[in-house]
C-alpha cells in the first residue's frame, strides 16, 4: 500500500457516495431549507466534541512508542480542541436560540461514529486513526456542491458557515501534516490495512449519520415530531 493507493481508494468511495439518492434529493432545488443544515450542525457539534479527545487518546497508549508520532497526535488534538463551538456559533447565527445545555442529544448514528473512533483509537494499531484524519481533513474538496447549495441555494449567510469556511483553512494545513505522518509512521502491511479500514469505516459511519439527519428532516417536512425541538 502507498499514499497514492490510499487516495485512489478514497476517491472511489467518494464517487460511490456522490450517487446517493439522498444527496441527489438534497441538491434538488427547493427541497431543503435551513432546518436541514441546523440538524447537521447539531450532530457536527456532538461528534466534533470528541475528536480532540480520541486523537489525544492515541498518544496516551502504552504501545504508542514513537515519540514523534505522540507529539503529532497531541499537537493535532490541541489544534482541534474547541472546534465544536464553531458549529454552535453557526447554529446561533442561523437565528436559533440554542446553547450547549439545550442542544438535543446526538442521533444513534452519531453516537455510533463517536464510539467507533474511541474504539479504534484505543484498540487498533496506534496509527489506524490516521485513516479517519486522512479523509476528514480533505473532505472540503469533495463537498463543494453542498457548500454552494447552502450559500446560494438556501441563503445560509457567511456568518453561519464558520465551521466550514474557517475549518477548511485550518484543514488545508492539517491535510499536509496527515499525509506526512502517514508516510513517516505507517510502515507495515498490517498498519496500512488498519489505516485503510478506518478510513473506509469512519466514512461509512459518517454517511449513515448524514442519512439519519436527512430522515429526520423528511419527518419534519411531513409535520412529524423530531428531537430538534428548537426548530419549531
Amino acid at each position: 500500500m502507498t499514499i497514492e493507493k490510499l487516495n485512489a481508494r478514497l476517491e472511489y468511495e467518494m464517487e460511490n457516495l456522490s450517487r446517493s439518492p439522498n444527496l441527489e434529493k438534497v441538491l434538488e432545488p427547493g427541497f431543503v431549507d435551513k432546518r436541514l443544515y441546523a440538524m447537521y450542525l447539531c450532530e457536527t457539534y456532538h461528534y466534533t466534541l470528541h475528536n480532540a479527545r480520541n486523537q489525544a487518546l492515541v498518544a496516551t497508549r502504552r504501545d504508542t512508542s514513537n515519540i514523534q508520532y505522540m507529539k503529532y497526535c497531541l499537537k493535532h488534538a490541541l489544534e482541534e480542541t474547541g472546534h465544536e463551538m464553531m458549529a454552535l456559533h453557526d447554529l446561533k447565527n442561523l437565528g436559533f436560540d440554542v446553547s450547549v445545555d439545550t442542544l438535543p442529544k446526538p442521533l444513534m448514528s452519531t453516537e455510533t461514529l463517536v464510539a467507533y473512533l474511541y474504539h479504534i483509537s484505543e484498540h487498533f494499531s496506534p496509527v489506524a486513526r490516521l485513516g479517519y484524519s486522512y479523509w476528514a481533513e480533505r473532505s472540503y474538496e469533495f463537498i463543494q456542491p453542498l457548500l454552494a447549495m447552502l450559500s446560494d441555494g438556501i441563503g445560509v449567510p457567511k456568518k453561519a458557515m464558520t465551521f466550514f469556511n474557517e475549518h477548511s483553512e485550518i484543514d488545508a494545513k492539517h491535510t499536509e501534516e496527515v499525509e506526512e505522518s502517514i508516510r513517516r509512521f505507517v510502515k507495515s502491511d498490517e498498519d496500512w490495512s488498519a489505516v485503510e479500514e478506518v478510513m473506509v469505516g469512519s466514512l461509512i459511519l459518517t454517511t449513515r449519520m448524514m442519512d439519519e439527519v436527512f430522515d429526520q428532516f423528511c419527518k419534519l417536512k411531513e409535520g412529524k415530531s423530531t428531537r430538534y425541538k428548537f426548530l419549531g
